[in-house]
């Protein structure tokens, strides 16, 4: 099996999973004998010797022994003004004596024990810690298995492997080690055995779902089948991107990643150009793909450097939206060891890009949710397109999409903190 390497191996390196706290920030604040008392006319009286303390619309004053100073603490924002009788002197710091003690801003509470309300009628937070996470992308592998893919020498390890073997044990790797549980995987081939050298079925050969690898591993070419056919790379995307638009996900992202070992085939011979009129058709296809939120990932093994194989591979790599960096913005891989690499950063660079969370509860006041990842505080925005910070997408709450700046942090740290607030009015 080969072995991922760079990040930590799956699960450890998918580690999204890790909890992500909830923390509802609200509730009771300052009480001096832990007492709940509140009445609408009283007026709350207590002295320590020669000092008065006297509230009046929630006004208290206190002497500190020779004084009349008003004290200046908050005795809570209730609107009693009747008489306490012997209750606490509230929570308030006492006057300091000179009789000119600046007076409490809450409405006195008429039993002195310094407890505040709101005021305005609004329910306290609950306090609640809960794990949550992310909702599993959704990838569909487009793997070439056109005649080519028996060509061998590939790996410098086993001369005698074939592209196709090597693709296998590189798939195998990635879903067979983890991956699964946390990535709903399908597959789909092109050509589609059955169907001619240049055609290619309208569904997938294994439909997306989590918990996939077995099934997968068992629908597509064994790592000692015998492939051929065509290489129709316009129809397999085609194809395939008409089915990830229509698929219904649970609201995570959506990728393909093309596989593929050379040049467009299949083309119409017909067209004065029949290489640029056959890319020119899947770069539209690509890109009208990814304005509906299906992503795609190019890998070119041992792409000739004759022709127009790296052209194509470079534009349909741009057109899918997920570019390699650098120079290149496909990821090659020219021995079986730089697929499994190539093969590996397209699944973790995918699952750092999916930045869809679901919430185990919907908070009481969704305005004022903010989202925590690294050292970074990201509050709700109205747009996620060109705002740093997170949206909901749905109506019920239950669902964020952190946005720009925090998508890339949340795919660097891969834990995040979401805190509940409530309304501070």
């Amino acid at each position: 099996m080969v072995q991922l390497r760079g990040r930590p191996r799956f699960p450890v390196s998918l580690s999204l999973l890790a909890a992500l706290s909830l923390t509802f920030a609200c509730g009771d604040s300052g009480s001096s004998d832990g007492e709940d008392s509140t009445s609408s006319d009283e007026t709350a009286s207590s002295g320590d010797g020669d000092g008065d303390l006297t509230t009046e619309a929630g006004t208290n004053d206190q002497g500190d022994g020779d004084g009349d100073g008003d004290g200046d603490g908050d005795p809570g924002d209730g609107d009693g003004d009747g008489d306490s009788g012997d209750g606490d002197p509230g929570d308030g710091d006492p006057g300091d004596g000179d009789g000119d003690g600046d007076s409490g801003d809450g409405d006195g509470d008429g039993d002195g024990d310094g407890d505040s309300g709101d005021g305005d009628g609004d329910e306290a937070c609950q306090e609640f810690a809960g794990e949550v996470a992310p909702i599993p992308p959704d990838v569909m592998f487009l793997l070439d298995r056109s005649g080519s893919m028996m060509d061998v020498g590939f790996d410098i390890n086993d001369p005698n492997k074939t592209r196709w073997q090597a693709l296998y044990e590189a798939v195998e790797a990635v879903v067979g080690g983890g991956a699964d549980s946390q990535i709903a995987f399908g597959a789909k081939t092109f050509s589609t055995q059955g169907f001619g050298a240049c055609g290619v079925s309208v569904n997938p050969d294994v439909p997306i779902a989590i918990d996939n690898a077995n099934v997968l591993l068992a629908n597509i070419p064994g790592p000692m089948a015998v492939v051929n056919g065509g290489t129709p790379t316009v129809l397999g995307i085609t194809n395939t991107m008409a089915y990830m638009e229509q698929y219904e996900s649970q609201g995570g992202a959506k990728f393909i990643f093309l596989i593929t070992d050379g040049r467009i085939g299949c083309t119409d011979d017909n067209a004065p150009d029949p290489d640029q009129a056959a890319l020119d058709e899947a770069v539209a296809t690509l890109e009208a793909g990814l304005m509906n939120g299906v992503t795609t990932y190019v890998v070119g093994i041992a792409p000739s450097m004759f022709g127009p194989t790296l052209m194509q591979m470079e534009a349909m790599a741009i057109a899918g939206g997920a570019p390699k960096a650098g120079l290149e913005k496909f990821y090659r891989a020219d021995d079986a060891d730089m697929l499994a690499q190539a093969l590996e950063a397209v699944v973790e660079d995918s699952y750092g890009s999916s930045c869809f969370l679901d919430l185990l509860e919907p908070p009481f006041f969704p305005d004022y949710t903010k989202v925590v990842i690294g050292d970074n505080i990201y509050e709700l925005v109205d747009d996620c397109e060109s705002e740093n910070g997170f949206i909901y997408t749905n109506m019920e709450y239950s669902q964020i999409e952190v946005c720009g700046a925090a998508c890339d942090d949340l795919g660097i740290e891969q834990s995040a903190e979401v805190q509940y607030y409530c309304n501070p009015g």
